[in-house]
């Protein structure tokens, strides 16, 4: 039995004496020799080695120096030693056991060439289709009780990219402890990496492969993020001048089954951010800073599909940028890649069942839909830059920059609350504070703008006006609810202060005020009403002149627009039609100015209209109720002017009426206008006005009643633009003996018609009364007495001067009226008729030379026998009858008959002489007969009174002749 023993004993000396012997000297050399061969042979690549050892006693292979080189002289492997040590507690452990794997200084060098290909491509072979998976098949027992990896760097070149691109991560340190496979083991490890630029990575956690779970913590700290811009950088309109990133948080996961991951303690840091413009020429002063972002608490469960984090905040955030036309420098250098996009392929093209699909499978996923939560926002030490010509000064400085949220969730279970506080250009401030349900999109909203100047709008004002705001600052305060994000009903109010505007022809002020407010807004836009409460305008004041030329300074001040095209809300196809209502309930205006000048006319003109007060309530669009219109002012500081009215403008048939009243307005000023229309300045006068006009539908009917006192025409004036009307007498015709002109003057028209014009129409009117007045004056002063009597002829009996009763009563009414138009002068004429006066005359003669021969009066006047007798002798004497007779006939009876007295009566009258002058000298004694009645009866001013030896004509009257 010993000699047994003995033998078997020395028969496996002899044995590990022959293991020592082929390992030593026979697969130790073969291992140096034949490795480099075969990776020759096998993968085309050069391997060079200090030393391959096989340790036959630890049953350990490590192999120093190594080195793989390919044939473009790329080396993509090297470390300095590389040791496997096979545990002996392999023959009774489950699975191979390995006591270490030591890998130091390891230098990596993954190559990517032009052309896109990989240095490792031929290793891989082609690839095949892929099989249908299988479940997969369990790992294989192995344990390795300490894995220790050491990389001096890990380098990674892409020649695709310009430069080439290529970054390296240096120093990686790997502790791994008992890695194993088998059930019930979970090793300890660590991981550390020096990254380019300087960043750590590090790793410390359990890995358990048998039942496929890890734990541990990750941290990262000052990771530098320019590699991977410079990686895309021929792709991006940027540069990243600096980028950092700190990142730490514990986790455990479990990849058995389905992929299980817990993330909890994450802490996330991006700092020292500084983006450019890669093109600065193009996009000048366009760049992103961030000082720093921090992500406080966060957590994530992948299986719940949920993640949260305590805070979020943005500390020093600065954004530079521009616009000019179609660009917008910040989202052209980020958002948008250098080329335009493709076009989509036609197969890519929109197919509506497969729209639907997704649709569906949407509605689907949005059941799993992630929970995200986040407790608090915050940003603060920020500002914008942004420059655009839509606004002057073009660059606008928003600064400071601070906005805040808590609350935060996703599917939203309660209100949010937000706000944010930032200054423009350190003058003009805003503030935005809100609670908004970000599930319903109910909530508030409160926003005040404050200090912000008008001017800086200019560039839009001028789109539409050819207008600068020169002063002036707004103030705006509103509330808004919300219902499903969209303003359900909102408050506001508005107040503008120190509003100036200058017109861009001239340069002149148009119109500023020191106060406009808009207080007690409302809108409701479910219900569509704008209500409100009052608008008030605080001295208000604005220019109206006209030019030399003409033009009114205003007028070019709209810029022409395109009409728009037909709105399609209330087109017949949908049946819509939006119909808001506005309701106003009082708008009032303290101390309001008109400054009007008008160089236009020969003699400039100018006045002003100051301390307007206004009040205009109940405005309402759709209501039939009238509003009320009230406003007072004054002309020149001391002429009051009242303007009220009222109406239902937006009811269906519009109906409004508007009085206005000018007392003692100065009209010597008004000169400019008389002088130009009329062909004569003023020289004093006052001025009343009483206007009312009434608007039923599109009719106008007006009554104007105006009265001027005091009236002087000054020296005339040369106007090609005056009428062709005796103005003096006109005037003296209506202003009556307080020296006052009254005129009712009615107006009517029609709105729509594209030629009526107000102004028009009233100058037309007035000017038809002074026409009128001069046309036919004597029908005027018989209006002023109510007389029907002809006024301007007096009727006398045939050859007499005598007045009768219609003559005295014709003479009294021009008596009274004279009085009443103290400034008429008037000129009488006399005339005669030549048969009817003419005939009287000569009776007249003849009766006086009957009457020297010796006939008695009483005789004539009785015309008896005596008188017969005279008037036969006398026809005898003329003529002894043969050229007064008449003619003979042949017939006997007719010679024989004798003529009668009274035919020889007017035979005599008709062969009486008449003086030349007689009837000349008859008209005027009738004209001295009228205007001694006139001054001693009808008391006028003899001097007002001229007789005319002009006036005359072939009737029995005095002829009346208007002047002044």
């Amino acid at each position: 039995m010993k000699s047994l023993s003995r033998h078997v004993l020395k028969g496996l000396a002899v044995l590990y004496l022959v293991y020592l012997a082929i390992s030593l000297l026979i697969v130790l050399p073969a291992m140096n020799i034949a490795a480099p061969r075969l990776v020759r042979d096998s993968i085309d690549r050069e391997l060079a080695s200090e030393l391959l050892l096989f340790n036959p006693f630890t049953l350990a292979v490590e192999a120093r120096g190594l080195a793989l080189t390919e044939a473009d002289g790329h080396r993509p492997l090297a470390f300095k030693r590389l040791l496997i040590d096979l545990s002996l507690s392999s023959l009774w452990r489950p699975g191979i056991v390995l006591d270490r794997v030591w890998l130091d200084e390891l230098d990596l060098h993954v190559l990517r060439y032009s052309d896109g290909r990989f240095h490792f491509d031929d290793l891989l072979g082609e690839e095949e289709a892929p099989e249908a998976p299988e479940e997969a098949a369990p790992l294989p027992a192995f344990t390795v009780k300490e894995i220790r990896l050491g990389a001096h760097t890990l380098a990674y070149t892409d020649r695709t990219r310009p430069g080439p691109y290529r970054t390296v991560q240096e120093d990686l340190k790997v502790q791994i402890d008992d890695l194993s496979t088998v059930p019930g083991s979970d090793g300890d490890s660590e991981l550390e990496l020096i990254s380019d630029g300087g960043g750590r990575l590090s790793w410390d956690g359990k890995l358990d492969l048998a039942t496929m779970q890890s734990a541990g913590k990750l941290v990262l700290q000052n990771i530098d993020l320019s590699p991977a811009w410079r990686y895309e950088a021929e792709r991006l309109a940027f540069v990243v001048n600096s980028a950092r990133l700190d990142l730490e948080f514990r986790y455990r996961t479990n990849w058995a089954r389905d992929l299980v991951l817990d993330v909890d303690a994450l802490s996330l840091r991006l700092h020292s951010i500084d983006l450019a413009a890669r093109d600065l020429e193009t996009y000048p002063e366009t760049f992103a800073r961030l000082e720093e972002l921090l992500l406080s608490g966060g957590e994530m469960r992948l299986g719940e599909q949920s993640a949260g984090a305590e805070s979020l905040a943005l500390r020093g955030m600065e954004l530079s940028g521009f616009e000019e036309g179609d660009t917008l420098s910040l989202r052209d250098i980020f958002l948008y890649n250098e080329g335009e996009a493709e076009p989509a392929s036609e197969e890519a093209q929109t197919d509506p069942a497969a729209e639907a699909e997704e649709t569906e499978e949407d509605s689907e996923s949005s059941e799993s839909e992630w929970a995200v939560a986040l407790a608090e926002f915050s940003l603060t030490e920020s500002g914008v830059s942004w420059a655009t010509p839509r606004l002057s000064p073009e660059r606008m400085e928003v600064r400071p920059l601070d906005a805040r949220a808590s609350g935060l969730a996703w599917p939203a279970s309660e209100p949010s609350d937000f706000a944010i506080d930032l200054g423009i250009n350190a003058v003009s401030t805003v503030n935005v504070s809100a609670s908004l349900h970000l599930g319903s999109g109910d909530g508030a909203v409160r926003a005040d703008l404050s200090g912000f100047p008008l001017s800086w709008v200019n560039p839009i004002v001028h789109e539409q006006l050819r207008t600068d705001i020169a002063s002036g600052r707004l103030d705006l305060r509103s509330e808004l609810e919300l219902a499903d994000f969209a303003p359900a009903t909102a408050g506001f109010g508005i107040e503008i202060m120190e509003l100036g505007t200058v017109l861009h022809e001239t340069g002149e002020e148009a119109f500023k005020l020191q106060r406009f407010a808009v207080e007690g807004g409302a809108i409701d836009t479910s219900g569509e009403t704008l209500r409100i409460g009052e608008v008030l305008l605080d001295q208000p004041a604005g220019s109206l002149h006209i030019g030399e030329d003409g033009q009114i300074n205003v007028n070019g001040v709209l810029r022409e627009r395109p009409a728009p095209a037909p709105s399609a809300a209330a087109s017949p196809e949908t049946g819509e039609d939006s119909n808001w209502r506005v309701i106003i309930d009082r708008v009032a205006l303290a101390g309001g100015r008109l400054d009007f000048a008008d160089d236009s006319l020969p003699l400039p003109f100018r006045t002003m209209i100051e301390d307007m007060e206004a009040e205009i309530t109940d405005i309402d669009s759709m209501a039939e109720t009238p509003l009320s219109v009230t406003l007072n002012g004054s002309v020149d500081g001391y002429a009051p002017v009242v303007i009220e009215g009222g109406g239902t403008p937006h009811g269906s048939e519009p109906d409004s009426e508007i009085r206005f009243r000018f007392r003692g307005v100065d009209i010597a000023t008004m000169s400019p206008y008389s002088g130009t229309y009329a062909g004569y300045a003023i020289d004093s006068g006052t001025l009343s006005l009483d206007l009312r006009y009434a608007l039923a539908g599109q009719a106008l009917d007006g009554d104007n009643r105006i009265i001027i006192s005091q009236m002087k025409l000054g020296e005339p004036v040369e106007s090609e633009l005056a009428v062709e009307v005796p103005l003096k007498l006109g005037l003296a015709l209506l202003t009556d003996s307080q020296g006052v002109i009254d005129l009712d003057v009615p107006v009517s028209g029609n709105v729509d018609d594209p030629e009526f014009s107000l102004g028009k129409v009233i100058g037309r009117a007035v000017m038809n009364i002074i026409t009128k007045a001069v046309t036919a004056p004597f029908k005027l002063l018989a209006g002023l007495v109510g007389s029907e009597a002809d006024l301007e002829n007096i009727f006398f009996a045939a050859g007499s001067v005598e007045l009768d009763e219609i003559a005295l009563s014709a003479l009294g009414d021009l008596s009274r009226a004279l009085q009443e138009r103290p400034q008429l002068q008037l000129r009488v004429g006399g005339s005669a008729d030549p048969v009817l006066d003419g005939d009287m005359l000569r009776q007249r003669g003849l009766e006086q030379s009957l009457l020297d021969g010796g006939l008695d009066a009483l005789a004539l006047e009785s015309r008896d026998e005596r008188w017969a007798e005279a008037v036969r002798a006398r026809f005898a004497v003329l003529g002894e009858g043969d050229m007064l007779a008449p003619e003979a006939t042949d017939d006997d009876e007719a010679t024989e008959q004798a003529m009668s007295v009274e035919d020889m009566w007017e035979a005599l009258i008709a062969a009486t002489p008449l003086s030349p002058d007689a009837l000349e000298a008859l008209g005027n004694e009738r004209a001295a007969e009228a205007k001694r009645y006139l001054v001693t009866e009808g008391g006028i001013d003899a001097a007002r009174i001229a007789i005319s030896y002009d006036l005359v004509s072939q009737d029995s009257a005095a002829h009346m002749e208007i002047g002044s």
